[in-house]
C-alpha cells in the first residue's frame, strides 16, 4: 500500500513557485518592484514564466534576466499562452495534432523556446529554468499517438538543463464548451510513463474539466498512483461570472474567500496536497498562480499568493 507523505515533515520540501505573470502589475517599474518583493520571500524559490511573454525577444529576455531574483533557481516555463494564440489562429496547431503540418508548426514553436531559454541562461549566467510545461493541443482532435511522436522529437533537443513535463488542461468533453479541450489525464499519464517525463496538475484546469473540486483530487491521485506526478499548481475556478471572466473560465481565480465564488478554498487545497503525498517519489514543485484585482498594490498581490502557500503547508 502506498504510504502517505506529509510535505511539512519532509527534510526536502518541493520547490514553491509562483506564476507571477498572472498577477503582474502594469509597467516595468511596478513589475521590477513586484519581483523585488517576491524575491524577498524565503518561501518562493522561482516563478512560472509564460512563453512567449518576456521570453519573446532579446530585449525582454535581458530585462527578465536582470530582474528575476538571482536566488531563484527553481523557475518553470509554461507554453500555454503561445500554444493557445496559435490554436485560435489554426485549429490544427499542437504537439498532439493528427495534422502533420499542425504538429510540425508546434515543434517549430518549441524550437523557438529552446533558443529563448539558451539566451536567457546566457544572460543569467546560470541555468535557472528547471521545468518546461507543455500541452497536448489541439482542441477536440488531439491524438495520443501524435503527442508520443512529438515527445520523441523533443527529447532529442537541448533544453538548457530543463526537464519537460506535460501540464494537464481540461480534456474535450462532448456537449461541454472546452477551455482547452486537449487529451485526457489517462492518455497523458500513459504518455509520461512511456516517455519518462513528469506530469503537472493545475487545480483550476482540472476543476474546469469536471466542474467539481473532486476532479482535481482524482487527477492528482491518478498521476501519483502512476508515479509520474511532478508538479501541482493552484489556480482557482468557479461557476459564476466574476471580474476575471465568465463562469468556468480558465482564469486563475484567487482562492476563496479572496474570491468568494472560487471553489478553491483551504480545504480543497489541502485535499489535493494530501493526494499528492501518496506518491512515493516527492513532488518537484508546488505553486500558486492567480489573477488579482487590477488596482491591487504589489503587497496585496503578494498576499493573494501567500495565502495559498499558507494553505499548502498548513
Amino acid at each position: 500500500m502506498l504510504r502517505h507523505r506529509h510535505f511539512k515533515e519532509e527534510t526536502s520540501m518541493p520547490s514553491f513557485v509562483v506564476g507571477a505573470y498572472a498577477s503582474l502589475p502594469q509597467g516595468r517599474e511596478a513589475q521590477e518592484t513586484y519581483y523585488d518583493l517576491l524575491g524577498e520571500q524565503p518561501w518562493i524559490e522561482g516563478t512560472e514564466l509564460p512563453f512567449p511573454g518576456d521570453l519573446a525577444d532579446t530585449t525582454d529576455r535581458i530585462w527578465l534576466a536582470g530582474h528575476l531574483p538571482k536566488r531563484w533557481r527553481g523557475n518553470t516555463v509554461t507554453v500555454i499562452p503561445g500554444t493557445m494564440q496559435h490554436v485560435w489562429k489554426d485549429p490544427n496547431f499542437g504537439l498532439a495534432s493528427p495534422d502533420e503540418d499542425g504538429r510540425k508548426a508546434a515543434l517549430a514553436f518549441m524550437k523557438q523556446l529552446r533558443e529563448a531559454l539558451a539566451d536567457l541562461a546566457q544572460w543569467r549566467a546560470s541555468q535557472d529554468v528547471k521545468f518546461i510545461e507543455i500541452h497536448s493541443a489541439p482542441t477536440r482532435i488531439a491524438s495520443r499517438d501524435a503527442m508520443a511522436a512529438s515527445l520523441e522529437a523533443l527529447a532529442q533537443l537541448d533544453w538548457s538543463g530543463a526537464k519537460l513535463v506535460i501540464e494537464h488542461c481540461d480534456k474535450y468533453v462532448e456537449g461541454q464548451k472546452p477551455e482547452k479541450g486537449f487529451l485526457s489525464i489517462e492518455d497523458e499519464i500513459a504518455l509520461c510513463g512511456s516517455a519518462g517525463i513528469g506530469l503537472t496538475v493545475n487545480w483550476g484546469r482540472s476543476v474546469v474539466e469536471g466542474r467539481t473540486p473532486e476532479t482535481a483530487v482524482a487527477h492528482v491521485e491518478a498521476a501519483a498512483k502512476a508515479g509520474v506526478l511532478s508538479g501541482l499548481m493552484f489556480s482557482g475556478a468557479g461557476p459564476e461570472e466574476t471580474q476575471y471572466g465568465y463562469g468556468w473560465i480558465d482564469g486563475h481565480l484567487p482562492m476563496n474567500p479572496d474570491e468568494p465564488t472560487s471553489l478553491m478554498d483551504a480545504a480543497a487545497i489541502k485535499a489535493a496536497v494530501h493526494a499528492a503525498g501518496t506518491q512515493e517519489r516527492p513532488l518537484d514543485y508546488l505553486g500558486a498562480k492567480v489573477c488579482v484585482p487590477k488596482d491591487a498594490t504589489v503587497e496585496e498581490r503578494l498576499d493573494y499568493l501567500a495565502r495559498i502557500h499558507e494553505a499548502v503547508v498548513a
